[in-house]
């Protein structure tokens, strides 16, 4: 990998992973992972970190393993609740990609967005890409009538403006892009960190998405303190890195209940998640040795 001058950041060459968290949304999910399978780059694998799902999401990977072949992969953990962060970290575990994305199970890429995103990686830098807010109605009609919403033109999307809530994140107005030094960074609306690219040496530099964040929200803003504390610069990852969020109630909770988590964060010093990819890590291998040991000689 290309290192920047502090010896951190993203390198566009190379393969590069998706990593779609769901959760007991199949449609969503089958609506992401046929936008991702005509994207205009190919040059990627994908896994879909399963916070718990029940056999109908499971059939949906499975259906489109048949498109992707080996570079759709599954991985999955018992649902015990709310627990993105430690999904997303089992599904980096499984990568051996030098570019790792992270997107929402309900957010669907547009047919550049892997091209747009690889084109925003450059040492020094992690990228964060914005959404576009779909309504009840033309989400609906996404499922119902399985549209290519991927494959829209800025002109279609105008002639549907009465199903969407922000036409100027699908162009190219925002200079908080890569690079670009003289600007402010880049900070998305309503801090929401997804999708968001990250070279994966950064992304274990700083041990992953910290687990103890269970429950919704907070854990992708606790990843973004801890990257610019290690030097990163957060940028804008362009037109094509945005993506189509599908409509569903809002999941936020009133009491926030990880709010003290950020607090501690950022009133701490250290880069590295408290509970991360490397306690994981350590806690998938022992399992492996608990049943390794049932097992016998």
């Amino acid at each position: 990998m290309s290192q920047g001058s502090n010896g951190h950041g993203l390198d566009n060459q190379g393969r590069l992973r998706v990593v779609v968290n769901s959760y007991e949304w199949p449609e969503a999910l089958d609506a992401v992972l046929r936008a991702l399978a005509e994207q205009s780059d190919a040059a990627f694998d994908v896994i879909v970190a399963d916070d718990g799902s029940g056999p109908e999401t499971a059939a949906v990977v499975t259906r489109w393993q048949e498109r992707f072949g080996e570079g759709l992969t599954h991985s999955w953990h018992a649902d015990e609740g709310f627990r993105a962060a430690r999904a997303r970290n089992l599904g980096a575990l499984a990568s051996r990609s030098n570019l790792l994305v992270f997107l929402d199970g309900d957010c669907v890429p547009r047919r550049d967005f892997v091209r747009g995103i690889r084109a925003s990686a450059r040492p020094g830098w992690f990228a964060v890409g914005r959404r576009f807010l779909l309504s009840p109605q033309l989400s609906r009609r996404v499922f119902e009538q399985q549209l290519a919403i991927h494959r829209w033109s800025t002109a279609r999307w105008l002639f549907e403006r009465r199903h969407w809530t922000g036409i100027g994140v699908l162009t190219a107005r925002d200079r908080r892009t890569v690079g670009r030094l003289g600007v402010p960074e880049f900070v998305p609306h309503d801090n929401a960190y997804t999708p968001v690219v990250v070279a994966a040496t950064d992304f274990w530099q700083v041990n992953g998405y910290d687990m103890r964040y269970e429950g919704w929200g907070e854990e992708d803003v606790d990843l973004a303190i801890r990257l610019r504390r290690m030097g990163l610069r957060c940028a804008h990852a362009g037109a094509s890195g945005t993506v189509l969020h599908l409509w569903h109630p809002s999941r936020m909770e009133p009491e926030r209940p990880n709010w003290w988590l950020l607090q501690e964060t950022e009133r701490r010093a250290s880069l590295a998640a408290v509970t991360g990819l490397r306690e994981l890590e350590r806690e998938l291998e022992l399992e492996r040795s608990g049943i390794a040991g049932q097992a016998g000689p």
